[in-house]
């Protein structure tokens, strides 16, 4: 049984464990991310051209910094506030460390979703930023794509007149937003300040309401999912890590089965453009209906499903493979209690 002074040393092992395990699988599968986000912002209407799938290889991870930080910020949450979670569902004549079952494991992964997606916010608005800057480097790379690369881009309001416009009294913003068109931003940390100078801070909370109804049912389809399964294989023991490797795998099938469609919403309302074209996420999901078919919301799922899929694989299982390793120093080779 665990004692008080056993508690923090466990906190500190889920940490880093979960936090060694999202480093390397956000890393290994990003190039899936910035192909996903990539195959959703692009708006499926008459005229637009097919999505370019090869990019030099810079590109690939154009965003990833900004991911990996919130990803090690949202682990630390996800394991521990999951363990807080499920302690506070169990009634009291519960045995202590009893699974939980039912409602009260999809509630528990319900919360942990939301306490993620606090966290995860701003920096999934940086990631997509950086990724619609990459991609518009990536065209202007090629030669004489600059000008088609802008075409759909959209222009800053300005009133109209019968004589030449007057730009001096474009405000300063649209300045910035104009001077950062032309010189997008390919930098963590110059993301940030192209978002705060051109949309404030509202740029670092755009679509938080799709993030957090996704985060929530990510969270609330894969820890269920994976509980469960990890419940019927292996009850009482811990876990091979082999075996985490595939259960992990199939919940995050389950997971893309689920929030494709919110997913996609979340990924056109962080968008650089969006002020431009939506009114709300709600008018999002209308407009993406109407204009572009209801198959537009599984724009990307092919991607999503890769990584998703080697995402929760392998963070599961190398999860489960360093909880195991930093158990065995603790024990120092001897064999574990049962």
């Amino acid at each position: 049984m665990a004692t008080t002074r056993d508690l923090p040393e466990a906190l500190v092992t889920s940490i880093t464990a979960g936090s060694v395990a999202a480093i390397f699988q956000t890393t290994v599968t990003y190039p899936f991310e910035f192909l996903k986000t990539g195959m959703q912002l692009q708006r499926a209407i008459g005229g637009a051209s097919h999505f370019n799938m090869l990019h030099q290889l810079k590109f690939y991870f154009a965003g990833c910094s900004a991911v990996n930080v919130g990803t090690v910020l949202k682990t630390a949450a996800r394991f521990t506030t999951f363990e807080k979670a499920c302690d506070l569902m169990r009634d009291a004549e519960d045995q202590k460390g009893a699974p939980l079952t039912g409602p009260r494991l999809l509630l528990a992964g319900a919360v942990t979703g939301f306490m993620e997606s606090l966290l995860v916010i701003p920096f999934e608005s940086i990631k997509t930023t950086m990724i619609e800057n990459a991609l518009v480097m990536s065209k202007r790379a090629q030669p004489g794509d600059k000008a088609a690369a802008d075409a759909n881009e959209p222009k800053p309001k300005v009133r109209a007149t019968f004589h030449k416009p007057d730009y001096s009294a474009v405000s300063p913003r649209q300045k910035l937003f104009l001077h950062y068109k032309e010189h997008p931003s390919s930098h963590f940390f110059g993301t940030i300040r192209e978002i705060y100078l051109t949309r404030g801070l509202r740029g670092f909370v755009q679509g938080t309401a799709p993030t957090i109804i996704r985060q929530m049912a990510n969270s609330s389809v894969r820890f269920t999912s994976y509980t469960m399964m990890k419940q019927f294989v292996s009850p009482n023991k811990p876990l091979n890590e082999y075996y985490a490797f595939a259960l992990g795998a199939l919940s995050s099938c389950a997971v893309v089965a689920v929030t494709q469609p919110i997913d996609v919403i979340k990924t056109r309302m962080q968008s650089k453009y969006a002020w431009s074209t939506y009114k709300s996420s709600v008018n999002c999901a209308y407009r993406i209906f109407v204009e572009e078919g209801i198959s537009q919301f599984w724009r990307g799922w092919a991607p999503r499903l890769m990584k998703v899929s080697l995402a929760g694989s392998v963070s599961f299982g190398v999860y489960q493979y360093t909880e195991n390793l930093l158990l065995y120093m603790k024990h120092a080779g001897r064999p574990f209690s049962n």
